[in-house]
């Protein structure tokens, strides 16, 4: 399979102690050389993206763990999760 195209699908925060990562999620688009040769018409495929914990949000799983143990746990008011 060839790739055709690719492009950014979400975006996600990652949290590791003392540090906090932006990850890329980006979907690719593939085509068959063999197919296209022979065939008009290619055939596309797209390999599958993860899907989000929580849809339209910038929270990975590891920075929702961390704000619900720290919320629920910890007992750390919201203002000083805003801060931190």
């Amino acid at each position: 399979m060839k790739e055709i195209g690719s492009w950014s699908v979400r975006q996600e925060l990652l949290f590791i102690p003392a540090q906090i990562k932006r990850l890329d999620h980006v979907q690719h688009a593939y085509k068959c050389k063999h197919c296209s040769l022979s065939n008009e018409s290619d055939k596309i495929v797209k390999a599958p993206v993860p899907k989000a914990p929580l849809a339209h949000s910038y929270g990975s799983a590891s920075i929702i763990a961390h704000t619900l143990y720290q919320k629920y746990e910890l007992k750390v008011p919201a203002y000083r999760q805003e801060n931190d």
